[in-house]
C-alpha cells in the first residue's frame, strides 16, 4: 500500500470512529468546526514537510478531510435510514430521517403546522420528521409536558453564545434550575403583584386608542396598521411591567426606530428553524447572519442596565425588582431575562388580539354581538373595567380563546428521559425528542367541530362542543407559561376598551383571505400582509387624553 492510499484509507477509518463515538453525542457545532478547521490546518503543514506530497499539500489535505467528513457523514446517514435506528419504525419523509436540516428548512418557511398536519393525514398519529424526532398527533401527547412525565426542553431552546446563563425560558441544565428561577418570577404574578399593574394596563389601552386615532389621522389614507399599535402597545407595557417604565420605550408616540420588534421576530425565527438542528445554530451565532440575535442581546442588555442604575424605587414593584431582590442571579442571567420578558410578554398577546379583532372585524355580527355583551356589563364605556367582571364574560373569553386555537400553533419539542416513556400507545425511546403536534389537535373535528378551521367562537361558549384541554397556546406543567393570568387580563381589557369605545372595520382594499394566508408561525408570528383597518370613536365615547 503506497502512502497516498495508506493516508486515504486512514482518514475514512478516522470519520468511522468519529461517527462510533459521537453518534448518541450532542457537539456544540462551532467548536466542532473550529477543530475541523484547525486539522485541516495541521495537516496541510503537515504534509507540506513530507518531500513525496509537498507539491500537492493542499489538494491532498483538502482530499483527506473531505473523506474523513463523508466517511462520518455517510455512517451516520446509513445509521439514521437503517431498521436498526431506535426510531426506525415510525414513519416520515426519508430526508427527514437522514438530517434535521429538512425540519429546520420547514420551519424557517412558516408553514411547519400546515405540513406536519399533512403528513399526519397520511401516516397517523406518530411521524418522524428528524433523525430522532417524532411528531405526535393524538390528545395523549399532552401528557410528555406534564410534571409526571418529566421531560426536559430539547436543545433547540438552547441560548446560543450563553453558556452556563441561566433564563426562565431557555433550557437549563436541570429541572431544579429552572423551579428555582420561576420562583423568583412569580412574585410578579401573584394577586398582590397583578392588583398593582391594572393601573398600567388602563393608562397602556387609553394611549393605544389615542394613537389609533392619531396615526390614522396622519396617514394619507386614512388608515392604520392596527397590529403594529398592538405591539407598540405591548412593548410599552412591558417595558412598564419589566423595568418600571425607566427606559421609556414610548413605541405608541415614537414608533420603533431601533428596531426592536422586527430584531426580535428575526432573532426568534432564527431560534425556531436553525434550533431545530443544535449544532449549526452555534456556527450561526458566530457568523454575521446571527446578528439579529446578537442585537436583541445587546439591546436587552442595555434595557436592563438602565434599570439597574436607578436608584429610587419604581412606583410599583416590577420585574427586575424581584430578580435583583437578593443579589443571587448573575448580571448576564439578568441581561438574558430581560430578552425573556421583553420578546415573550409581547408578542404571543400582540398577535392574540391581532387575530382576534381580524376575525371579529371581517364577520361583523361578532362584534357586534361582543359589544352587547359589553355594554351590558358597563353601560359606561369610559368607567373602569375590572378584569373579574372582564373574565366573567362568556363571549369575550370565547374570541379570545377562539383567536388563539386559530393563531398559535407552535412546537414545544422535549426529550424523552431514560429508560424512555409509553405515550399514546408507542414506546418512545430515551433521547428521542417528542412534540404534540399542536396545529392538528387545535383544527382537529374531534376537539373543534364542526368547521374546526373557521371562527367560531361559540363554540367555546357554555354548553359549546370546543375541547379546552386540546388548546395548547401557553404550554403546561412545569414549563407553563408563568405569564398566562398576565396574557388574558391585558388581552380582555384591550379588546374590551376597544369595542366599547370605537368602530373598527377593515380598510377599504383589504383583502382578508390573502391576509390569512399569509399568516406565518415559527415560534413567533409574520405577517405578510399588514391589518389596516379604519376606525371611528363611537358617539358615546369620551376622548381621554393620552398623556
Amino acid at each position: 500500500m503506497d502512502l497516498l492510499t495508506a493516508l486515504y484509507s486512514g482518514a475514512a477509518a478516522l470519520g468511522l470512529l468519529t461517527w462510533l463515538a459521537l453518534n448518541r453525542r450532542s457537539v456544540p457545532g462551532d467548536k466542532a468546526a473550529a477543530l475541523y478547521l484547525l486539522a485541516l490546518a495541521a495537516l496541510y503543514a503537515a504534509l507540506q514537510r513530507t518531500s513525496a506530497l509537498t507539491p500537492h499539500a493542499f489538494g491532498t489535505a483538502c482530499g483527506l478531510a473531505a473523506t474523513y467528513a463523508c466517511a462520518a457523514l455517510g455512517a451516520t446517514a446509513a445509521y439514521r435510514l437503517s431498521p436498526w435506528h431506535p426510531c426506525a419504525h415510525f414513519p416520515g419523509p426519508r430526508v427527514a430521517r437522514v438530517s434535521s436540516l429538512w425540519l429546520s428548512y420547514v420551519s424557517f418557511r412558516g408553514r411547519r403546522h400546515l405540513l406536519l398536519d399533512a403528513l399526519h393525514a397520511r401516516h397517523g398519529v406518530f411521524v418522524r420528521i428528524g433523525p430522532n424526532i417524532v411528531s405526535i398527533n393524538a390528545p395523549d401527547a399532552q401528557h410528555i409536558y406534564s410534571q409526571a412525565a418529566r421531560m426536559p426542553k430539547a436543545d433547540s431552546y438552547r441560548a446560543p453564545g450563553h453558556d452556563g446563563v441561566v433564563a426562565l425560558f431557555f433550557k437549563q441544565d436541570t429541572e431544579k434550575t429552572h423551579s428555582e428561577r420561576k420562583r423568583v418570577w412569580s412574585g410578579l404574578f401573584t394577586k398582590e403583584g397583578m392588583a398593582q399593574l391594572a393601573p398600567y394596563i388602563e393608562r397602556r389601552t387609553w394611549q393605544l386608542l389615542a394613537c389609533l386615532e392619531r396615526r390614522q389621522a396622519a396617514s394619507a389614507d386614512k388608515s392604520v396598521n392596527l397590529a403594529d399599535a398592538f405591539y407598540h402597545m405591548s412593548y410599552d407595557l412591558m417595558g412598564d411591567f419589566v423595568f418600571g417604565g425607566c427606559n421609556r420605550l414610548e413605541m405608541m408616540k415614537n414608533g420603533d426606530p431601533r428596531g426592536m420588534i422586527k430584531g426580535g421576530k428575526l432573532a426568534t425565527i432564527l431560534l425556531d428553524s436553525v434550533g431545530q438542528t443544535p449544532w449549526l445554530l452555534d456556527i450561526v451565532w458566530r457568523l454575521p447572519l446571527g446578528r439579529a440575535m446578537h442585537r436583541l442581546t445587546e439591546l436587552a442588555a442595555e434595557l436592563m442596565e438602565n434599570r439597574l442604575r436607578v436608584t429610587e424605587p419604581p412606583a410599583f414593584r416590577d420585574l427586575v425588582s424581584f430578580l435583583t431582590e437578593d443579589g443571587s442571579i448573575p448580571e448576564k442571567d439578568l441581561h438574558l431575562e430581560a430578552i425573556v420578558a421583553i420578546q415573550g410578554g409581547s408578542d404571543n398577546t400582540s398577535i392574540t388580539m391581532t387575530l382576534a379583532t381580524y376575525f371579529i372585524t371581517t364577520s361583523p355580527h361578532y362584534t357586534a354581538a361582543l359589544r352587547a355583551e359589553l355594554a351590558a356589563a358597563f353601560p359606561d364605556p369610559t368607567g373602569p373595567l375590572p378584569d373579574a367582571q372582564l373574565a366573567a364574560l362568556p363571549l369575550l373569553d370565547a374570541c379570545i380563546h377562539e383567536a388563539l386555537r386559530l393563531g398559535s400553533p407552535y412546537f414545544l419539542p422535549r426529550v424523552v428521559p431514560a429508560p424512555g416513556a409509553h405515550v399514546a400507545g408507542a414506546f418512545l425511546p430515551p433521547g428521542a425528542i417528542v412534540a404534540s403536534a399542536a396545529y392538528s389537535q387545535q383544527v382537529s373535528p374531534e376537539h373543534f367541530a364542526p368547521d374546526p378551521l373557521a371562527f367560531r367562537p361559540e363554540r367555546w361558549l357554555p354548553g359549546g362542543a370546543a375541547n379546552r384541554g386540546a388548546l395548547a397556546s401557553f404550554s403546561s406543567g412545569p414549563h407553563v407559561c408563568i405569564a398566562r393570568a398576565l396574557a388574558f387580563t391585558e388581552m380582555r381589557h384591550v379588546l374590551a376598551r376597544l369595542v366599547l369605545n370605537m368602530d373598527v372595520a377593515p380598510a377599504p382594499g383589504f383583502d382578508a383571505r390573502a391576509f390569512r394566508e399569509g399568516i406565518l408561525n415559527m415560534r413567533t408570528t409574520i405577517l405578510e400582509k399588514p391589518f389596516v383597518v379604519r376606525v371611528k370613536r363611537r358617539a358615546d365615547a369620551v376622548p381621554v387624553d393620552d398623556a
